[in-house]
């Protein structure tokens, strides 16, 4: 039996005559999200409107289908054998299944996935129907593969079967409960995620068996904020309803029914009772009112509300950060001033939040192991070795993926440790040699390169030596003797360089000792995930601080979960597996926002019971919304699938979610408009391929006056006062560095305060200096009598580029300029005299080098600020410098 609970506020189920409060308050609360369960944990600290303990419904169906299902170690499992299974029909198939079966394995993830749902929804492959003429190739071979894994995923799935089919329901129901409970309190965890679980189930820490007990002798279950119902959610429903009565409790208001109409179509209002908490309507938000009756028709309300447009994503966070800044010093000058802060809320969550949390906008929340340096680091290991298959020949290949992005990530962890020297120390110097390895991909590439870079540099040291021995002396003589220092990766020392190339063969002997026989050999779990502990983790565990060193053992223990004697899987199935088991894509009770910093827009179900309702709508342009409530059963047609809903109808809700798009992000608007104290909006215009964004429809309808936030180029008046002194310019550099800090004062104190000297990392600029090293060098002596072999010379510096890309470039800088015009001036450094004319190097393009506008006096020179603008974008510290402006700024910024 199921009924209809509503209210209109929370308030409605606080007070003491509500229909909750008298017939429900001591259920078992069921929620339908974590977002939900984590706001009304909020409201319960301030008032303890429910007693029966709260779990949500993720939490349930774990305990429900058990380990055998839901856990990482399960369906790592799972995937492993899917693994053999399509690299067995690849090595039979060598027909016009070899494309079907390359999709399947590049989707190997959503593949599984798709087996899962409808195992747990009891599908099974004889379900498809048709005779086996009348399916198509793909339902050929998906049925296939079904097959092959389908004795596994019954297996693995028995408990959660029982529970929808046997008369035993009802204990295995109170028993998931009670597990659900010890695991809480039981398990010896004092991570801010467990903790958190554990305030926000509001479970006795003692005696909580006795608690379920007692919220279920009243055999009546609380089902709160299922606004929309999936297929295993409605069976597991029909399974409770044969002994508990079904109360569904959520936000509705009858006087805007297509607001709320994906409530009453998942609900059934129209077939099961409808009750109110409370008969008296509550007043509504006028920004909820001014929306809704617009959407439903007209509305005459007038409100008073900004809407926020910036530019881009840095525009974005130096905005608000300069806001959140701004606050800050307000309420610690005035601490009766108790205003809370803006709950940030977007539909645009996974775009931005890693850009977010890096710039300091939200806390950081580490919640799976990738997001630890030792997690990535085991992470990238697995990646050395990749499988690549030919669709048309049907050949396999195994080779090496040593990417200089994958070799920086294992530098960068701090878990690369070769003769007691930690490899994070040379993560600097690894990123200026990078440009110089592009396009390596083994690691006798790697050591071929670098040897070839050890002796270029040596070569042309000794050369200049020669006759000049001040040249290697200081960052002065450098800068002015050894022009192709200014590549980043000629100015990295030679010593520097062997210590790089002593980690990169330290990798290749793990990756040896871990995947050595890669393409034939077969192992168990217990053994490669031995040699992880040995070769990896207790290496390193040393190196590191006591939290970190906490982390460490704990990836341990989490591993070591996974061991298993019985199970033998080829190498580069583990592999496979591990890293979507690392980076938590197997995690499937991990629930969205644990601990949230930043709110998805589906969070804004929980936004009416939180304490700080003050709310900031973010990045609400016309492509954000509505959210788009798709689902993927991929590769299953519609047509397919249609026939899967004759035996179990409950699958056509996924379809029914999927057409409810607009309706639920309406709803869900209301709920967030309708509970705040306060909502700002804005929107982004370019965001990261998207460009000329604009306000969204809901925005617009609530008639906001939209405010262009001002990008200031030069530092406010409050931040130059931080700086206690001014840093002028140092009266003994030579002319062309102080050129340099006439262009930019602060791009100055990066090249020979923060550095020794200019050098650029980046293609885009190593293009303007090849062509400068052609037209130039040869007017400052550089090479001496050896001008005639200019090109090859230069060429042998960028073994990166392809011999075409060189020869373009050398044919359009020699058609432009036959003859240059270099300055005969020379500078004096400690006697030795150089050529004024290395500006045309460290300026690009050679424009600014000879140019005299735009350029700041030398009394005006403090090397502390900035002097933003065009000229940014030949700018080598454009990314490490806030002030920086890119050439996409100036389509709107004049």
């Amino acid at each position: 039996m199921r009924k209809i609970l509503t209210y209109q506020a929370p308030s409605q189920l606080i007070r003491s005559d509500s229909r909750f409060q008298q017939e429900y308050v001591d259920c078992i609360h069921i929620v339908a999200t974590n977002s939900l369960k984590s706001g009304i944990g909020e409201s319960l600290r301030a008032y303890q409107w429910i007693k029966g303990p709260i779990i949500t419904f993720k939490e349930l169906f774990k305990e429900l289908a058990g380990d055998s299902w839901s856990s990482s170690k399960a369906q790592l499992k799972q995937f492993l054998q899917l693994s053999e299974v399509l690299s067995k029909l690849w090595e039979k198939d060598k027909g016009d299944n070899l494309l079907k079966l390359q999709a399947k394995e590049r989707n190997q993830m959503q593949l599984l996935s798709t087996l899962r749902t409808l195992t747990e929804i009891g599908i099974t492959s004889n379900d498809i129907s048709k005779q086996e003429k009348d399916l198509t190739d793909t339902e050929k071979l998906f049925k296939t593969v079904w097959s092959e894994m389908e004795f596994t995923l019954n297996r693995d799935s028995l408990i959660l079967k029982r529970f929808l089919t046997k008369e035993t329901e009802i204990k295995i129901f109170k028993e998931s409960l009670i597990n659900w409970a010890k695991k809480l309190y039981h398990e010896k965890s004092t991570d801010a995620i467990k903790t958190v679980k554990r305030t926000t189930s509001n479970l006795p820490p003692k005696n909580f068996s006795e608690a379920i007990d007692t919220s279920l002798r009243n055999k009546k279950l609380i089902l709160h904020g299922f606004y929309f119902i999936t297929p295993i959610q409605e069976l597991i429903f029909q399974a409770l309803e044969k002994e508990y009565e079904l109360i569904f409790l959520n936000s509705y208001d009858q006087r805007f029914p297509e607001t709320f109409e994906t409530v009453k179509y998942f609900l059934g209002m129209d077939k099961n009772k409808v009750l109110s908490c409370v008969d008296q309507p509550v007043a509504l938000h006028p920004l909820a009112a001014k929306l809704i009756e617009s959407l439903e028709g007209e509305s005459n309300i007038q409100i008073e509300q900004t809407l926020t447009a910036y530019f881009d994503l840095p525009q974005f966070i130096e905005g608000e950060s300069k806001l959140l800044k701004k606050d800050k010093e307000i309420q610690e000058l005035d601490t009766e001033i108790s205003e809370q802060p803006y709950h940030l809320v977007t539909p645009r969550a996974k775009e931005v939040e890693e850009q977010l949390i890096a710039n300091g906008l939200v806390p950081s929340s580490t919640q799976k192991l990738t997001d630890y340096p030792v997690g990535r680091y085991l992470y990238q290991l697995h990646k050395f070795k990749t499988r690549t298959t030919n669709s048309v020949t049907g050949d396999v290949k195994y080779q090496e993926n040593v990417t200089p992005e994958v070799v920086l990530d294992c530098f960068s962890s701090g878990c690369l440790v070769v003769n007691d020297e930690n490899m994070r120390s040379y993560v600097k110097s690894l990123e200026k040699i990078i440009p110089y390895c592009e396009n390596v991909t083994t690691f006798e590439e790697w050591y071929s390169r670098i040897e070839s870079l050890i002796n270029e540099i040596k070569l042309w040291d000794e050369k200049v030596l020669e006759n000049n021995e001040q040249a290697l002396a200081n960052r002065t003589h450098k800068f002015h003797a050894l022009p192709f220092r200014q590549l980043s990766y000629f100015s990295v020392e030679v010593n520097e360089i062997n210590v790089i190339l002593n980690g990169i063969k330290q990798l290749e002997k793990i990756q040896e000792a871990l995947f050595s026989g890669w393409d034939n050999n077969r192992v168990d779990m217990q053994t490669h995930l031995g040699k992880l502990e040995q070769l990896v983790l207790k290496q390193v565990e040393n190196y590191f601080d006591d939290s970190e060193r906490e982390i460490v053992k704990s990836i341990i223990n989490d591993i070591s979960q996974l061991k298993d004697d019985e199970l033998e899987f080829s190498l580069k199935d583990i592999t496979n597996g591990l890293l979507f088991y690392l980076d938590g894509s197997l995690d499937e009770s991990q629930e969205d926002g644990d601990i949230e910093k930043i709110f998805s827009f589906d969070s804004a179900d929980g936004a009416p019971f939180r304490i700080n309702r003050n709310y900031h709508l973010a990045f609400v342009d016309h492509k954000a919304l509505p959210v788009e409530q798709k689902y993927n059963l991929w590769p299953i047609s519609r047509e397919l699938l249609s026939s899967f809903e004759k035996k179990i109808p409950e699958l056509s809700l996924f379809e029914e979610r999927k057409k409810r798009n607009s309706t639920i992000t309406r709803y869900l608007l209301y709920v967030l408009l309708h509970s705040a104290d306060d909502v700002r909006f804005s929107y982004v215009k370019n965001l990261g391929s998207e460009s000329r964004l604009e306000p969204n429809l809901y925005i617009k309808l609530l008639g906001c006056k939209e405010e262009q936030s001002s990008w200031n180029y030069k530092l406010d008046e409050s931040e130059k006062k931080e700086s206690p002194t001014n840093l002028a310019l140092p009266t003994k550099w030579t002319y062309t560095m102080k050129r340099e800090a006439q262009v930019c004062p602060k791009r100055a104190s990066f090249s020979f305060i923060l550095n020794e000297h200019t050098t650029f990392t980046c293609d885009f600029h190593h293009g303007f200096l090849y062509e400068n090293f052609i037209s130039v060098l040869k007017y400052l002596n550089f090479f001496g009598k050896e001008t005639k072999d200019i090109k090859s010379i230069v060429d042998s510096w960028f073994p990166q580029w392809s011999s075409m890309k060189k020869d373009f470039l050398h044919d359009y800088i020699t058609t432009k300029y036959r003859y240059r015009g270099i300055s005969p001036k020379k500078v004096e450094v400690d006697g030795v005299s150089y050529s004024q004319g290395i500006g045309y190097l460290s300026l690009l393009p050679t424009s600014y080098a000879e140019a005299r506008g735009n350029l700041i006096g030398e009394k005006d020179i403090f090397l502390h600020e900035a002097n933003p603008g065009k000229h940014c974008r030949y700018c080598p510290y454009i990314k490490s410098c806030k002030d920086g402006v890119y050439s996409i700024d100036f389509e709107e910024v004049k």
